[in-house]
């Protein structure tokens, strides 16, 4: 390869080469270079079964042969998947191998592209030459790594539709709203006084705006929820001590993961456990007891108990059902009860073994927006199956207002509440004074706005900021 003509090209034409399966023991590795004279380097590095060269072969082909060190010594025997530029992920000639999955082997790939012109890609850099070249828009590329990263069904799905172009289609609408609204109130310089009065110029900007308003809204609303549709759901166990929150624990999470004892105060400290679970992670969170106590390090767990509850999606009110309730276990759970309410489950242990005396009324009026209050016995698995229902009830709930087909990232959502600010700004000076001037030169801001959202206009160090996020393989 002629180093002098590679030294003459710019960052993104540089041949660029990466793996882009995931490290470990595996059946089969990908390798991706791409850029300018890939193929010629793709050929110095090996030989075609066929005897022929990938240079003089046809687009979009496989081709079996072998991978060679510069001193002739065979590396691998490969597949050779040929494609050429435009029409490729990048736009640019692409070559992918698909070697044995073994260390040494993709090392030796890596260092023989290198060696023969290549050097390794950056983070993101196969996608951010994608969006340079115009294959996909920036919303569209930010999919790609939510797709990889999608840790339930419903968030694999939402990404996808977005690779597909759905929030590319909302911002279009919004786009197209901001550019009406401009056009409307540039007109406006046109018309006399009396000819605006006559069309009723405020008015239908007014009308205009109020619809924009409500579109961006509904986009904020949307970004406020989706983390957990983005990263699974947090069910955390909370209640007093010893009332069978760690036996409840690994009854839900299928094993012994929690210690149990009948010590009170055994849990300390928060324990955790991932479930995959009708298409969602769900992970479960036993927390220290509730109590009045003088020890520091417990009185520790017991805060962070209670800040468990604060960020957790469904909050599992465990009570002990062998004993009595005394005065302060009530106010305790009325507190948790009312804090928690929307996203509270009332579960009442040691159903097998329940006091004659136990009873829920000091807890009436409390649990209006509960569901009804669930005996298990956890030690024999009675009324599990029941819990795990209402569960996903409130998990399904969770779920059920979000209707948009797509997933915002932070940076998207930044940008939409600063459009919405310049929207809602625009609307309450138009209240008070219309001033036409004033108005097309926020909607212009509002229009830079959404071309930043796209990466049609978007500074360098963003790109930067937004694929170093991304694998070094995509």
């Amino acid at each position: 390869m002629n180093h002098l003509a590679l030294q003459a090209l710019s960052s993104d034409q540089e041949p660029i080469i990466a793996l882009c399966t995931p490290r470990g023991s595996g059946a089969i590795a990908l390798l991706r270079l791409s850029g300018s004279h890939a193929i010629e380097i793709a050929d110095a590095m090996g030989r075609l079964a066929s005897g022929k060269k990938l240079s003089d072969s046809p687009s979009h082909t496989i081709h079996f042969g072998s991978l060679v060190n510069p001193d002739g010594t065979t590396i691998d025997e490969i597949l050779f998947l040929l494609m050429k530029g435009p029409k490729t992920f990048t736009g640019q000639d692409t070559i992918e191998f698909t070697c044995h999955n073994n260390q040494f082997i993709i090392e030796h790939v890596i260092a023989c592209a290198c060696a023969h012109g290549a050097r390794l890609a950056r983070a993101g850099e196969f996608s951010k030459r994608s969006f340079l070249n115009g294959k996909l828009d920036l919303i569209q590329v930010e999919a790609i790594n939510d797709i990889i990263h999608a840790q339930t069904e419903e968030a694999l799905r939402r990404s996808m539709q977005q690779l597909q172009g759905s929030l590319s289609y909302h911002l279009a609408d919004v786009q197209d709203q901001l550019l009406k609204l401009l056009a409307l109130t540039e007109a406006s310089f046109e018309f006399l006084e009396e000819e605006q009065r006559d069309f009723d110029m405020q008015a239908h900007i007014t009308t205009a705006l109020a619809h924009l308003h409500t579109t961006l809204t509904t986009l904020q609303e949307e970004f406020a929820h989706q983390n957990t549709l983005r990263q699974g759901v947090t069910v955390c166990l909370i209640g007093k001590v010893n009332a069978g929150k760690s036996t409840l624990f690994n009854a839900l999470v299928k094993k012994e993961r929690a210690i149990v004892s009948p010590i009170a105060g055994t849990t300390r400290d928060s324990i955790e456990t991932n479930l995959y679970k009708n298409g969602i992670f769900w992970t479960f969170v036993d927390t220290a007891g509730l109590r009045t106590t003088h020890d520091t390090i417990e009185q520790q767990g017991i805060d962070r108990s209670h800040a468990q509850a604060e960020i957790s999606d469904v909050v599992l009110i465990v009570i002990d059902t062998s004993t009595p309730l005394s005065e302060q276990e009530a106010d305790i759970y009325k507190t948790l009860l009312q804090k928690h309410a929307h996203k509270a489950l009332m579960v009442l242990t040691k159903h097998d073994i329940t006091h004659p005396h136990f009873s829920l009324s000091a807890l009436e009026q409390t649990n209006s927006q509960t569901l009804p209050p669930l005996y298990v016995c956890a030690q024999t698995k009675r009324g599990i199956p029941e819990l795990e229902a209402m569960i996903d009830t409130k998990i399904q709930a969770l779920f059920a207002h979000l209707n948009a087909p797509f997933l915002l990232t932070q940076r998207q959502a930044t940008l939409i509440n600063e459009i919405e600010k310049i929207v809602d700004f625009i609307e309450k000076k138009f209240i008070h004074t219309v001033e036409y001037e004033l108005v097309a030169y926020h909607l212009m801001q509002a229009l830079e706005k959404i071309a930043e959202l796209t990466g049609k206009n978007i500074h360098e160090k963003m790109l930067d900021e937004v694929f170093g996020g991304f694998c070094v393989g995509k």
